[in-house]
C-alpha cells in the first residue's frame, strides 16, 4: 500500500477544518495518483469539481490517463483533461487536470469559479512563473467571491514554511515516501567531453548492472542528441535508446514512459525529475546540470544558461532509480560540490521576462508592484521593464491599467508581443499572416536541424500546407510540430472570426506582410548589418548579435530578430525576417528621433555637421549639413571636443601644468575643486562657452587664450590658494627658475643638477606644509643619481656614497666633504 493511504483522512480533516492546505509528500508517496481521487469521492466535493494544475503538458496526459484507468473508465468521463488546443472532458468530469497557463485563464475568464470546489497544485516545487500566479490568483478568489474555495498544494520537495505563511498559515501534512535503497555514487567531474565520458560510463554500467532500465539527466536537447549519437554506436541490439524532452511530441514523450520488451536508456531533461513515473528504471545517471531561461534586463533579451541543479533537484533524481527496486545513482561530480549546492532552483518568477505576467495582473486588476502578494518577489527592474513593454504595445495606460487591446490580447492566450501583432491586422490576408506567425513562434521549430534562421522559410511550409493543401515532401519537417502549428493557426482563426478563403489568397499577397507585422511584436529587436556583408547586427535595443556566416539571410541589410541568444557579446540569431527600409518606414514612422551632430573634419580643418535619424540605438538616415549657422557654432564646438578632447584647444605647456596643479592640490587639499578633463568637459557650458560667443571658425577659437580662461573657472581666493601651495616654479639657492612637476601619485617633483642645491638645508613644504617636494637631483651631464624628498637627511647620509661615485666620474665638479658648509652657486666646477 502506498504511504499516502494512511494520511488520507487527515488531509481530508485539514480540508474540512481549514481552506488551504500544504502537503509534503516524498518521491513514491502516491500524492498524484492517489490524492485526488480520494478527494473526489469524500463528501468535501459533493456537487463540486477538482481542478488539478500540473507543470508540463506530458505530465498531464499521463496523469490523466493512468487515473482513469484506475477507475475502470475512459479519459474524458470522471477525469478529463486540458492542455492547449487539446482537451478531453464532458458533463460528467469532476476531477480535470489541466497546465497552469490554461488555470490562470479560466480564473481570469471566471472570477468566482462557480463549479470548482477545489484547486491542487501539484509538483509545485518547480516554481513556474504561471504556477505562481495561478495560486495569486486562486488566493485572491477565495478571499474576494469563494470563501469556500479549498486550496491544497502538493511538493516532495519545496520550503513548507513558506508556503504555510503565505496561504494564511495553513496547516501542514508531511508525509514519507516509498522508495527502496539508492546507492549514491560520485564519480567527479567528467575528464572528458560530456558525451564521450556518458558513452564510457554507460558502458561500464551496462555490463556491471545486468538489470534494470537506465535514465540518463543531461541539460538539453542539444547534449541528448550528442549522447545518444554516441552511445547508438556500440550499444546492443536488446538495449532501446529513448530521448524525453519538452520540446518533443507527447507520443514520442509517451514512448519513454511507456513498458518496452527491451532494456532501456532513457536520455532526458529535468522533465522526468518529477510528474512522470518511469517504470522500470533502477539506475540513474546524473549531470547535475540544467538549462535556465534568464532574462537580462538592460537588453530585454533572454539566454539560455547551463546551471548546476539544487539538492532537492538532485534528491528527486536519485529517487527514480529507487521506485520499484534497489537502485544506483550515479552522480557526476564531487561530495565537496554537493555540500555547495543551493538548497531549491531559483524561482522562475526571478529570472524571467515579466511582460507577460504584468499583462495578466493588469487585466486581474491589479496594477502596481507593491499592490501584489507575491509568494517570491520578482526585481522590480523586470517589472518597470515588462510595464514599459506592454505600454509601448499599447496594451495598458501609463497607469497600467488595461486597454480594450490589451484585454484582447489576454483572450487569445499568447502573450503580449505576439498578442499585439494579432490584434493590429486590418485585413484578413493581414490576420491569417498573423495567425501562421503565431503560431510558428509559440511551438517548437518545425525544421529539423534547420541551419537558416529564416521564418519566411517556415511560413512558406505552413502556407502549402493549410492553404494550398500541398503535403511537402522535405526530409527536414518535423510532422508532428507542422501538425500542432496548423492547430494553432485554426484555433487563433476561430477566435478572431475568420473565415477562410484558401483559393483567394497567395502567398505573394501574403510575403510582404510578414516584416511588418513582426516589427510590431518586435519593436525593439529591429536589427542593422553593422558593416555590409557583415555577420555581426545592431538592434534597436543597442544589443549586438551575430547570424551565422551559412544563413541563408547573410549579408540582409535589416532584419527583424524574434528569438535570439540574449547573450552579452554575440549572441546568435535563432529566428528572423529580412525587412525592407520602405516597410520600416511604413511602421515606424513618426517613432524617429531627429539629432544634429557636429564633427571635425581632420583633412579639410574645419567642422561638418550632420542631422541624424534615429530609432532607439539605430541610426536610420543622416544628412550631410551644408552650412553651420554662426548660433550653432558653439555647439559645434562642444560637439568636437567630445570628440577630439579638451586638448584640441589651443592647449599649452602652462595650461598642462595649470591642470596638474589643479589635480594634485585636490588630492591633498579635499576643499579644492576637483578638476581633471573629464570635469572641463562635462562642463564646457559654464567655463569656456561664455568665452567663444564671439568665435565664428576654428582659427579664432585656436587663437584663444586657454589659459587664461581656465583660470578663470577659479574664484580670487582659489587661484590665491593654488599658487600659494602649488606654485608653478621653485627658486633655487643660486637663484635659478626650475619648473615643478606636479603628479598626484608622485607628488610635486624638481629636477635639478645636484651642485644647484648647495645652501638648500632641507626640503621645501607645500599645500599649507602638508606635503615636502620631491627633488630628482641630476648629474652634471643631467642624468638622474639621486631621488628624495627629505633633503636635510640627504645631506647628512646618501649624499657621501653618491659624492663618492661622482668624484671618479666628474672629478673636476664640486663634490665637498662638507656639503652643508657649501655655498650656493651658478658654478658647479671646483674653483682654481
Amino acid at each position: 500500500m502506498l504511504p499516502i493511504k494512511d494520511y488520507i483522512p487527515k488531509i481530508l480533516t485539514s480540508l474540512e477544518s481549514y481552506n488551504n492546505l500544504v502537503l509534503q509528500a516524498e518521491p513514491g508517496a502516491g500524492k498524484s495518483t492517489i490524492v485526488p481521487l480520494e478527494l473526489i469521492k469524500s463528501n468535501l466535493m459533493t456537487g463540486k469539481k477538482v481542478i488539478m494544475l500540473e507543470p508540463r503538458r506530458v505530465a498531464v496526459r499521463s496523469i490523466a490517463n493512468y487515473l482513469a484507468k484506475l477507475l475502470g473508465e475512459n479519459v474524458g468521463e470522471t477525469v478529463g483533461y486540458q492542455i492547449r488546443n487539446e482537451r478531453k472532458k464532458s458533463k460528467n468530469t469532476i476531477l480535470e487536470i489541466v497546465t497552469d497557463g490554461v488555470l490562470t485563464r479560466r480564473i481570469q475568464n471566471d472570477p468566482e469559479l462557480t463549479d470548482v470546489g477545489l484547486i491542487i497544485f501539484d509538483e509545485f516545487h518547480e516554481r513556474s512563473i504561471h504556477a505562481d500566479l495561478a495560486l495569486n490568483l486562486a488566493l485572491e478568489v477565495q478571499e474576494a467571491y469563494r470563501d469556500d474555495l479549498k486550496l491544497l498544494v502538493m511538493s516532495a520537495t519545496i520550503d513548507t514554511d513558506l508556503l504555510s505563511k503565505y496561504l494564511n498559515n495553513s496547516p501542514i501534512i508531511k508525509c514519507p515516501g516509498r522508495t527502496f535503497p539508492v546507492q549514491i555514487e560520485y564519480a567527479g567531474r567528467p575528464s572528458s567531453h560530456l558525451s564521450i565520458y556518458i558513452k564510457g560510463l554507460l558502458d561500464k554500467v551496462l555490463k556491471e548492472q545486468p538489470l534494470g532500465d537506465v535514465l540518463i539527466f543531461l541539460p538539453g536537447q542539444a547534449e541528448i542528441n550528442r549522447c545518444m549519437s554516441a552511445a547508438q554506436s556500440y550499444l546492443p541490439q536488446n538495449v532501446e535508446t529513448l530521448p524525453l524532452y519538452g520540446g518533443l511530441p507527447l507520443t514520442k514523450q509517451e514512448l519513454a514512459l511507456n513498458k518496452s520488451s527491451k532494456r532501456r536508456v532513457i536520455f532526458s531533461t529535468n522533465i522526468a525529475e518529477t510528474s512522470l513515473t518511469i517504470d522500470g528504471v533502477s539506475i540513474v545517471i546524473d549531470s547535475g546540470l540544467e538549462k535556465v531561461m534568464t532574462f537580462d534586463v538592460k537588453s530585454g533579451l533572454s539566454r539560455l544558461d547551463t546551471s548546476r541543479i539544487s539538492k532537492a533537484s538532485a534528491n528527486q533524481r536519485t529517487g527514480r532509480a529507487g521506485r520499484t527496486q534497489k537502485g544506483l545513482c550515479i552522480r557526476l561530480w564531487g561530495e565537496i560540490e554537493q555540500k555547495g549546492l543551493k538548497d531549491f532552483q531559483i524561482e522562475e518568477i526571478s529570472i524571467t521576462d515579466l511582460s507577460n505576467l504584468v499583462l495578466e495582473l493588469s487585466g486581474w486588476g491589479v496594477l502596481n508592484y507593491d499592490d501584489v502578494n507575491w509568494l517570491t518577489a520578482p526585481p522590480k527592474k523586470h517589472f518597470d521593464v515588462a510595464c514599459d513593454l506592454n505600454f509601448k504595445l499599447g496594451l495598458i495606460d501609463n497607469s497600467h491599467k488595461i486597454t480594450s487591446l490589451g484585454k484582447k490580447v489576454l483572450s487569445l492566450g499568447v502573450g503580449s508581443r505576439l498578442g499585439a501583432m494579432l490584434t493590429s491586422c486590418e485585413t484578413e490576408n493581414e490576420t491569417l499572416t498573423a495567425c501562421i506567425l503565431v503560431a510558428l513562434l509559440s511551438e517548437k521549430d518545425i525544421l529539423l536541424n534547420a541551419e537558416n534562421s529564416d521564418l519566411i522559410e517556415r511560413f512558406v511550409v505552413i502556407y502549402e500546407s493549410f492553404i494550398v493543401k500541398k503535403s511537402s515532401e522535405a526530409s527536414n519537417i518535423n510532422k508532428s510540430v507542422l501538425k500542432q502549428v496548423i492547430k494553432l493557426v485554426k484555433s487563433f482563426l476561430n477566435a478572431l472570426n475568420v473565415t477562410l478563403v484558401p483559393h483567394n489568397t497567395t502567398l505573394a499577397e501574403l510575403q510582404p506582410l510578414i516584416g511588418k507585422l513582426l516589427l510590431k511584436a518586435y519593436p525593439d529587436r529591429l536589427a542593422k548589418i553593422r558593416n555590409p556583408n557583415s555577420k555581426d547586427y545592431l538592434l534597436a535595443n543597442g544589443r549586438g548579435v551575430t547570424l551565422k556566416t551559412t544563413d541563408s539571410l547573410f549579408g540582409s541589410n535589416w532584419l527583424v530578430v524574434c528569438d535570439c541568444d540574449g547573450k552579452n557579446l554575440g549572441g546568435v540569431i535563432y529566428s528572423s525576417v529580412p525587412i525592407s527600409f520602405e516597410q520600416i518606414n511604413a511602421v515606424l514612422d513618426g517613432e524617429y528621433k531627429l539629432d544634429t551632430y557636429y564633427k571635425l573634419d581632420a583633412k579639410k580643418e574645419n567642422i561638418i555637421g550632420r542631422r541624424v535619424h534615429k530609432y532607439m540605438s539605430l541610426v536610420m538616415r543622416e544628412d550631410k549639413l551644408n552650412s553651420i549657422p554662426d548660433e550653432q557654432f558653439n555647439s559645434c564646438i562642444k560637439g568636437v571636443l567630445l570628440e577630439e578632447g579638451i586638448k584640441f584647444l589651443n592647449w599649452t605647456a602652462k595650461c598642462e601644468s595649470w591642470l596638474a596643479k589643479c589635480q594634485w592640490l585636490h588630492s591633498v587639499v579635499e576643499s579644492f575643486p576637483n578638476i581633471n578633463e573629464d570635469v572641463l568637459l562635462k562642463n564646457l557650458d559654464t567655463w569656456l562657452i561664455p568665452y567663444t560667443l564671439d568665435v565664428k571658425s576654428l582659427k579664432q577659437l585656436k587663437n584663444k587664450d586657454i589659459y587664461s580662461i581656465l583660470n578663470a573657472k577659479l574664484t580670487w581666493e582659489q587661484q590665491q590658494v593654488l599658487d600659494a601651495c602649488a606654485p608653478s616654479n621653485y627658486i633655487t639657492p643660486s637663484g635659478k627658475k626650475v619648473l615643478i612637476r606636479y603628479d598626484e601619485n608622485q607628488g610635486p617633483t624638481v629636477s635639478v643638477v645636484l651642485q644647484e642645491m648647495f645652501g638648500q638645508l632641507e626640503s621645501p613644504m607645500l599645500a599649507m606644509g602638508k606635503v615636502a617636494m620631491r627633488f630628482e637631483l641630476l648629474s652634471p651631464a643631467k642624468r638622474p643619481i639621486q631621488t628624495t624628498s627629505d633633503l636635510a637627511h640627504f645631506w647628512r647620509s646618501s649624499y657621501f656614497d653618491v659624492a663618492k661615485d661622482m668624484r671618479g666620474k666628474y672629478p673636476k665638479h664640486r663634490w665637498p666633504e662638507k656639503p652643508l658648509e657649501e655655498k650656493p652657486g651658478h658654478s658647479i666646477k671646483k674653483k682654481r
